[in-house]
């Protein structure tokens, strides 16, 4: 697999997947409970699954890179190679994208340095959208990177259900737009009042889901659980009759 810090890009356009190696612990951790920490990672690692099947099929025409991190906390130096590690490379070693390990203390600085080096790289476009969305449609994401051609130098925000976005993209201009903590409720207000004071044009998406906690679950599966073209997903298969509807029920119903 390629890594875009050497590779010439294959267009001016980059669909940027954001994940991490589906590890207890480490991953979805506010799912837990009902999940037990397993669980949640082996959820997660459903949602890479039917990703890595469900997105080389989209009709986007971009390059789709990987950004990878890798949060364990079992010891060992951190990864200074952009090559997948095995827990990743098993479910998108045989896609058509490219690896890019993501770099930097928190999760603004990442996005930021992924966004500087596919700009770098020659991408002019760039969609960066999130790993917790498996359901995200493609038609989504082909919008968000028709209004950015529309206005160069312009950003896309998708927002989510609470506070925060599911996609973010740029055409062209400095990754400048984030605020330095990610994980709070008023992110994508701060980020909407960052685009709007730098002079940039701003397209919102319609809000989505995205998979953080107990009750996204919930929301996800009425969504998701019901849809007869989804029954070989990985997701829907790991849900199916998951016990954790029972636990999550004792729990809200505990007075």
């Amino acid at each position: 697999m390629e890594s875009p810090r050497s590779a010439h890009p294959r267009t001016s356009r980059a669909l940027v997947l954001m994940v991490k190696v589906p590890y207890p612990g480490t991953c979805k951790t506010r799912l837990s409970p009902p999940l037990s920490p397993r669980e949640a990672a082996d959820l997660y690692r459903c949602f890479l699954v039917d990703l890595a099947r469900e997105m080389p099929q989209w009709g986007v025409d971009a390059d789709l890179i990987v950004a990878w991190a890798d949060d364990d906390r079992r010891g060992g130096e951190p990864s200074s190679s952009d090559d997948l590690p095995p827990a990743l490379e098993s479910l998108f070693g045989s896609a058509p994208c490219r690896a890019l390990r993501q770099e930097g203390p928190s999760l603004t600085a990442r996005m930021v340095r992924v966004f500087e080096t596919l700009q770098h790289q020659g991408y002019e476009t760039i969609v960066m959208r999130n790993s917790d969305s498996p359901h995200l449609p493609e038609a989504v994401v082909s919008e968000a990177f028709v209004a950015l051609e529309r206005a160069p130098g312009s950003v896309v925000i998708g927002p989510d259900l609470d506070g925060g976005y599911y996609l973010v993209g740029m055409s062209g201009g400095p990754p400048n737009i984030f605020p330095p903590v990610m994980s709070t409720a008023t992110v994508l207000e701060q980020t909407v009042e960052n685009v709007q004071s730098l002079g940039r044009a701003l397209h919102l998406l319609e809000p989505h889901l995205d998979v953080d906690t107990a009750d996204d679950l919930v929301t996800f599966w009425l969504e998701f659980g019901g849809r007869a073209d989804v029954r070989h997903w990985a997701t829907w298969q790991a849900l199916e009759g998951h016990d954790a509807w029972e636990r999550f029920a004792e729990e809200t119903l505990t007075p």
